[in-house]
């Protein structure tokens, strides 16, 4: 008896630290603690972006592509404006992308194509492209303090709304604080982000699973995060985007013509 005792206080005493180690959650209604503990969270995923490599598999479908066989990508960046996204198959290389700054640099082997895409922003109806990417990836989206204060409870959680110039965001947070949704409305346009997986808990929380959407239903990406990387700088070679000296980089509207090419040859 007195051996299933000891081993019943050291359980406890595991059990204790374990709790003890962990982020306690904000109380059910609590909206200030859970603006600290979001805020907390976002900052933190925030920090890795200074220079941040991802590996995961991408699924994409929607009107534009059709339903394409999934590929592995690797995302490399260095936040606020380096981006840099090589996609692969068994094949080899599909797609090496780059963007500095707002200027986007591409490279697709199978077409022999370059393409480049100055004042990416306007193209894509997004400010800060690459910072829009990493937030998107490491879910450190933050919400103004104001749309705390009218902030609504919402499963758990609370759902934020606010607006920054013509754009109107609207976030969802679970109890935890960490995002499950986010979307983002412009002009007529819109675009959400979704986070139905995560692994790890507390401040190291990190997206298991990603969902792009458009409005329109043009393009749906389906993001599995394989694993991260969290350098302390980046590398000047990460964002080293090159075309064959005999390429001539061609327009957006030549980008667009591949993927019909691609959805016609499904």
């Amino acid at each position: 008896m007195r051996h299933v005792l000891k081993r019943i206080a050291a359980l406890g005493l595991i059990a204790g630290a374990v709790l003890a180690s962990c982020t306690p959650l904000p109380p059910p209604g609590d909206l200030e603690a859970l603006e600290v503990t979001a805020r907390r969270g976002a900052e933190h995923r925030e920090r890795s972006l200074v220079a941040l490599e991802s590996r995961m598999v991408v699924r994409l479908s929607g009107r534009a592509t059709g339903r394409l066989p999934a590929v592995n990508v690797q995302t490399r960046l260095a936040s606020p404006d380096r981006a840099r996204l090589q996609a692969r198959s068994i094949l080899g290389l599909l797609l090496d992308a780059g963007v500095r700054g707002d200027t986007l640099l591409a490279w697709i082997p199978s077409e022999r194509m370059g393409v480049r895409v100055p004042d990416l922003s306007d193209s894509l109806m997004l400010r800060e492209p690459a910072r829009f990417l990493g937030r998107a990836l490491a879910a450190s989206w933050q919400a103004p303090a104001e749309a705390w204060r009218t902030a609504a409870p919402d499963s758990g959680g609370a759902r934020l709304e606010w607006r920054d110039g013509d754009e109107a965001w609207t976030l969802w947070v679970d109890r935890m604080g960490r995002p499950r949704r986010l979307a983002l409305e412009h002009d007529e346009r819109s675009l959400a982000v979704a986070y139905p997986q995560w692994r790890g808990s507390g401040l190291g929380a990190w997206p298991q699973r990603i969902e792009f959407a458009d409005g329109e239903g043009w393009v749906r990406a389906r993001v599995d995060v394989e694993s991260s990387y969290h350098a302390k700088h980046s590398r000047p070679s990460w964002f080293a985007v090159s075309l064959p000296a005999d390429v001539t980089p061609l327009e957006l509207e030549d980008l667009k013509r591949v993927f019909a090419k691609l959805r016609g040859t499904r």
